[in-house]
């Protein structure tokens, strides 16, 4: 995408690229971010085909949240020597010492334990996930309930165990909001910021500028300082929209990138780039050895077309606060319920 810049302007920039990190912190002991998922445990044998289907989906999730390292259950073979144990180990204490030295010789500070339980009367299963320490404290405990029709299901089985990993951590996934809100939000008011010092720049200076070379000047840096966050915001736009919809849920990633290519198409290509001529245009009408009355035209011309397009390009930024101002305030609604 061109920048708006002439060529004698033209150097070399630093872009601050925000330094990437984790969104939801990992618990502050190490040891508690490796963990052990148990076999789920089920109140009645029939139950246990279930109960596999949904600790296999549970470890993928938590896997896939990128908090713990997941000790994979099939190469331990000490802690599952007792399988017949299986069904009765719902904690800590249940533990056979010897599965408890081999967890702690592989590092494991956390056995997270599943309970399904089957609610005749009400119609659902109930899930139930505990995280509890080799020392048997219990540091995370949830529940969902999943329809009995429903829970074989792959894909809604699937999506109840992501909730239920959203649930036990919902501390983090708040903190994860927060931080895509401060970056997003950041990002959006600095480029509205740099935009509207374009508009205002080139509609209250450009006429000086064809006589005085500090006026061309100044909108020559107000332009780099506008590039700075373009190119800072087009650079990152697929990691910002992938980041964000990590944590918010639908139609606010849709919002989002409906934003981004509001800039990208009403904003920078339509009017930006316009303005870009018109400097080119001012620097030609400095070097032209045209006369008077044809230079006069040329200078009328050139401020006809900066009040045409900085007219347009407000109401464009007009409809861009529209946009943003109500997405931004949405998003910290729902991180202060």
């Amino acid at each position: 995408m061109k920048n708006i810049g002439l060529v004698f302007f033209m150097g070399l920039f630093l872009i601050a690229i925000p330094s990437k990190g984790k969104a939801m912190v990992p618990p502050p002991n190490s040891n508690d971010s490796i963990v052990y998922v148990w076999d789920f445990s089920v109140s009645e044998p029939a139950l246990k085909p279930i109960a596999t289907m949904l600790t296999n989906d549970f470890e993928t999730e938590l896997i896939n949240s990128g908090l713990y390292t997941v000790l994979e259950r099939r190469r331990y073979n000490r802690v599952l020597a007792h399988q017949n144990l299986q069904r009765e180990v719902r904690d800590i204490a249940n533990i056979p010492s010897a599965s408890k030295d081999s967890l702690a010789a592989n590092r494991a500070g956390v056995v997270i334990f599943g309970e399904v339980k089957d609610d005749i009367d009400s119609g659902v299963y109930e899930v139930t996930v505990t995280f509890q320490s080799l020392n048997e404290v219990i540091l995370r405990k949830g529940s969902v309930l999943i329809g009995r029709g429903l829970i074989r299901d792959n894909q809604t089985r699937k999506k109840y165990m992501k909730e239920l990993v959203d649930l036990l951590h919902a501390k983090e996934l708040l903190a994860a909001k927060k931080e895509q809100y401060n970056i997003i939000s950041g990002v959006l008011s600095t480029y509205m910021v740099r935009v509207t010092d374009v508009k205002n720049r080139f509609q209250d200076i450009s006429r000086f500028a064809f006589s005085d070379k500090n006026y061309f000047e100044a909108l020559g840096k107000t332009i780099f300082a506008y590039n700075d966050v373009f190119d800072l915001l087009t650079a990152n736009r697929a990691k910002y929209h992938l980041d964000f919809i990590a944590y918010w849920a639908e139609p606010r990633g849709r919002e989002l990138e409906d934003i981004f290519s509001s800039i990208l198409d009403d904003i920078h290509i339509t009017y930006i780039l316009k303005l870009d001529k018109v400097r080119v245009a001012i620097w030609e009408y400095g070097e032209s050895s045209a006369g008077k009355n044809e230079k006069q035209k040329m200078r009328n011309s050139i401020l006809k077309s900066v009040k045409e397009t900085t007219d347009d390009l407000g109401r464009q930024i007009d409809i861009m606060h529209g946009k943003i101002n109500p997405f931004l305030s949405h998003l910290r609604v729902e991180i202060s319920e």
